[in-house]
């Protein structure tokens, strides 16, 4: 999902792997939300324009005058052919019609996904995208090779489909990227690595060098350059997962994701209070690490997506069968909005809108979905 000041655009994905058809849709008129989550303008939502596109959907982005989509798929599309199995495309539409305006392959000899997608920071229209691949991976006319099982990259692309910079993170194991953040000159980013990762030459320390478990990192680079100012690591014994970074409007660096009984963060340890629990992290502009937070109760609980409103971020998820979004500030829950219903509700996607924020539900079928504003 991703939205502006007039319009709210989704990707929806159908079909079976392989025959898969994202619909690109921009709405208008979109209900507005107050601050406490009751609906204010209940003006119907008109479409305004509607793509179709080969492949499975991905993350989407509004930056400048385009919509920029990342799709992944086996088969050419729009005349670009794609290496990998998927292999991966972005795709600039023009955000007023939904024409497209170019296709980029970001694609490998092995396979490719982009998990993460964000407008560039400096106004200009162009997007940072990040995700994982194996093999040798293209982008334009740039190229990187994993070090092992898969490692994680950053691409950054102008508003005209040209690949600025790409870089890769990782080492012998499985690495990833699953979260881009940008403020002006400063690009954060965070994922998962496991033992012997480096970004760009600096060493990602894991929790502990001999165990396969994946841990969490985050860095923050120059956002031209791709140079590294600092990095983090977080982790445990078990695997942890990283949903997604945000940059605050304070500056601070705001990770989500996943922890499993004892996260070691920031010289402090959190304990899952169930099998696992949605993990929120704070870093300062010079990779200080500040507050962290665990939330969750006995039952399996998680973070999916973060976004940045303000001073505040917001973080959607799950916890049990219903869904967890919460906005919170320097390590504390300042709202939440719990999401029950008859079947099992989750938030999939979070999205930044002028004065609020939007959120994508996924929900089983036939269950109904109840929000309630808590202060």
């Amino acid at each position: 999902m991703a939205g502006d000041a007039d319009a709210t655009y989704t990707a929806v994905t159908s079909g079976e792997a392989g025959a898969e058809r994202t619909v690109i849709e921009a709405r208008r008129g979109a209900p507005e939300v107050g601050t406490n989550g009751a609906a204010g303008d209940r003006r119907r939502a008109t479409v305004a324009w509607r793509a179709e596109l080969d492949g499975g959907g991905g993350p989407l982005v509004r930056s400048g005058a385009l919509v920029v989509a990342a799709i992944a798929g086996t088969v050419a599309a729009g005349g670009v052919s794609l290496r990998g199995s998927p292999g991966a495309i972005a795709i600039g539409l023009d955000a007023a019609t939904g024409t497209v305006r170019w296709r980029l392959a970001i694609d490998s000899s092995e396979w490719a996904v982009i998990t993460a997608a964000c407008p560039a920071g400096d106004g200009a229209g162009g997007v940072l995208l990040g995700g994982s691949f194996g093999g040798t991976l293209r982008a334009g006319a740039r190229v990187v090779s994993s070090g092992g099982v898969g490692d994680g990259f950053v691409a950054r692309v102008s508003a005209a489909g040209e690949v600025g910079f790409l870089i890769r993170v990782g080492g012998p194991g499985p690495d990833a990227v699953h979260g881009v953040a940008a403020a002006g000159d400063r690009l954060a980013i965070a994922g998962t690595f496991s033992a012997g990762a480096d970004l760009l030459g600096a060493a990602l320390p894991a929790f502990d060098p001999q165990s396969l478990a994946a841990d969490g990192f985050v860095a923050e680079l120059d956002a031209r350059a791709a140079r590294p100012r600092w990095t983090a690591t977080f982790g445990g014994k078990l695997d942890d997962a990283v949903a997604g970074v945000a940059i605050d409007g304070r500056g601070r660096v705001v990770v989500a994701g996943t922890a499993r009984d004892v996260v070691h963060v920031g010289g402090r340890d959190l304990r899952a209070q169930g099998a696992a629990d949605a993990l929120v992290a704070w870093w300062d502009r010079g990779g200080a690490a500040g507050p962290a937070i665990l939330l969750g109760g006995a039952g399996l609980d998680g973070a999916t997506a973060i976004a940045a409103v303000g001073d505040r971020v917001v973080v959607g998820g799950f916890s049990g069968d219903g869904a967890l979004l919460a906005a919170l500030d320097g390590g504390a829950v300042v709202q939440t909005w719990p999401a029950d219903g008859a079947g099992r509700e989750e938030i999939a996607a979070l999205a930044p809108v002028p004065g609020g924020f939007i959120a994508g539900v996924a929900r089983a079928a036939g269950a109904r979905l109840v929000v309630r504003a808590t202060r």
